[in-house]
């Protein structure tokens, strides 16, 4: 906050009504000599083009990275100083330079430059789809002054090695619109199309064919009826995208609610439907639920409307076979006659021998 005020501060007209200060041209003479043997050079895109990396850059490129010296001027220029002519003629011969897959614009010094020092660009435009008929210098030059102003034309007819495409260095506007196609009619009524192919160009905008900006920056595009929702459906985007990346994931990615969520108590159970599921538990069993007077054991009547699981419950059986009083198992035994130790269970025939003998038992005659 404070740096924001210190900048508006600079920025008022503080100042200017004081008398102006006389800078000798001793001051300076230097300057132009030192700057005679450079080039201002221009990043067509710095939205991905860094002006200190090109600074850095670029001369390694050219081979002259301890010949070339290179520097920032301010938002949009950078210069290059060279140590001699050759050099500096050899770089402008080898235009245009790229960087990060954009062009680099560039002009050499003037001692007296204007406000805008680099407003265009040469670049080499290969002609192709010309008829054999119809090739020759004069039918390149009307095709290429049409693009924009020729710089160069790298043809003969005598002595070209090749017709499959003619070069020509047209120099164009940095915020010129490229042309790819063009149809041409020949005094014979002869049509054809021509196709305009550019050398070292890898990025333009897809939209209007310029190589300033790329497409989400274009300003010659019909923007949306509503620039809030695309907006919000980028910031969207961006939000999902940084929840689904592990790398993003955190403790507080997901929180935890501060309460929990309230617990519902089951409904309790309908008697018809629970009958009708299962019809051999209700028949074989006589289940009955009785309310205590402690809440968590309590049981509830069948007779409720509910289709919910069954409740927890004791089912109290009345067959006589298992339910016993207290103390009775055990009186029973009482009563019950020990089993002699060397009484043993006899087959039917041992029992009608013994009948027959007047009730004494005899062992059986061996056989």
């Amino acid at each position: 906050m404070a740096d924001e005020l210190w900048d508006e501060i600079q920025n008022l007209e503080l100042g200017q009504e004081d008398p102006a200060l006389f800078i000798p041209h001793e001051a300076y003479v230097m300057v132009e000599a030192s700057n005679n043997l450079s080039l201002i050079a221009r990043p067509l895109n710095p939205r991905v083009q860094n002006l200190n990396s090109v600074v850095v850059a670029l001369p390694r490129s050219w081979g002259l990275t301890t010949q070339v010296h290179g520097r920032v001027l301010d938002a949009t220029y950078v210069q290059f100083l060279f140590a001699n002519e050759i050099d500096l003629m050899m770089v402008q011969r080898r235009e245009p330079w790229l960087f990060n897959n954009w062009f680099v614009a560039a002009t050499r010094w003037q001692v007296a430059p204007a406000h805008n020092l680099v407003t265009t660009i040469d670049l080499w435009v290969q002609i192709r789809g010309i008829s054999l008929p119809y090739v020759s210098e004069e039918t390149v030059l009307e095709i290429a002054q049409d693009l924009g102003e020729i710089i160069s034309l790298d043809f003969h007819e005598a002595t070209s090695p090749q017709i499959a495409f003619i070069r020509v260095r047209v120099r164009f506007g940095i915020t010129d619109r490229l042309r790819f196609f063009q149809r041409i009619i020949f005094d014979s009524g002869e049509t054809a199309t021509i196709r305009f192919q550019y050398e070292r160009l890898r990025r333009l905008c897809s939209s209007c064919f310029r190589f300033t900006h790329n497409r989400a920056y274009c300003p010659y595009r019909q923007r949306p009826l509503s620039i809030a929702r695309e907006r919000a459906l980028f910031c969207d985007s961006v939000q999902r995208s940084s929840m689904n990346s592990q790398s993003q994931m955190t403790e507080s990615s997901f929180p935890v609610p501060m309460t929990p969520p309230p617990r519902v108590d089951p409904p309790p159970m309908n008697h018809s439907e629970f009958v009708a599921a299962y019809p051999h538990l209700a028949t074989a069993t006589n289940v009955n639920y009785r309310f205590t007077g402690d809440s968590s054991t309590s049981r509830q009547d069948l007779s409720s409307g509910s289709n919910n699981i069954l409740p927890r419950r004791t089912t109290h059986f009345t067959d006589h076979r298992r339910c016993f009083e207290t103390g009775q198992s055990s009186r029973q035994n009482e009563n019950r006659e020990p089993r002699r130790p060397t009484e043993r269970m006899l087959p039917p025939s041992h029992f009608d021998h013994v009948q027959r003998a007047g009730g004494i038992l005899k062992p059986p005659k061996k056989r």
